[in-house]
């Protein structure tokens, strides 16, 4: 097996590893490119749409990270009140700026809890 050093911390590893074991540094094309592979990116589209079609269930919250909301959400669907929470959650995603909802809904994953 074909052995390299990491670029930030110089331990030798195999070719074939995406992330260095003891720096956790991304290697390969991911290094190259500039993307981070512990971040997670949301489709605003998506979320548009279960907000328009699941609203009163809160599933746009639970695919946006947002547990807490969501389940409040689900425990109040028989109101009928966060079905109207939820065309009021698609208008204001729509209304947001790409840059903007990546700002606020991509989050970095801890590589031990996923």
């Amino acid at each position: 097996m074909q052995q390299i050093n990491c670029p930030q911390c110089s331990q030798k590893i195999d070719l074939n590893q995406v992330t260095c074991p003891q720096c956790h540094a991304a290697l390969g094309l991911d290094a190259l490119g500039g993307v981070d592979p512990d971040v997670r990116i949301k489709n605003q589209k998506l979320a548009i749409w279960f907000s328009v079609l699941f609203g009163g269930l809160g599933l746009h919250k639970f695919y946006l990270g947002q547990y807490l909301k969501g389940s409040l959400y689900l425990l109040f669907s028989w109101t009928l009140v966060p079905m109207v929470a939820g065309w009021v959650d698609a208008i204001r995603t729509i209304k947001m700026s790409p840059f903007s909802f990546q700002q606020r809904y991509s989050r970095k994953v801890d590589q031990y809890s996923a």
